[in-house]
């Protein structure tokens, strides 16, 4: 498990595109996604946590090429 960090967002950031990317890739509702996509363009930080870092990757990928300023991070294993 890990974790999306959404941190900030580019000018020409596509919002829409964002929500359509947080519903088909890690399947959150559309209320889940709109409320992201509006704590990201009120300057918050996004945490969006996720059981498949491929998937993740997929989805950092897409997002940057929205306009999204994000990155995958590890969760931290009890030893």
């Amino acid at each position: 498990m890990g974790y999306i960090i959404l941190s900030d967002w580019k000018t020409d950031l596509e919002k829409v595109s964002l929500s359509k990317l947080q519903i088909n890739l890690l399947n959150k509702g559309l209320a889940e996604s709109k409320r992201n996509v509006d704590d990201l363009l009120e300057g918050n930080t996004v945490t969006i946590e996720v059981d498949d870092e491929i998937l993740a990757s997929k989805f950092i990928n897409e997002a940057q090429k929205i306009g999204v300023i994000c990155h995958y991070l590890p969760s931290i294993k009890d030893t």
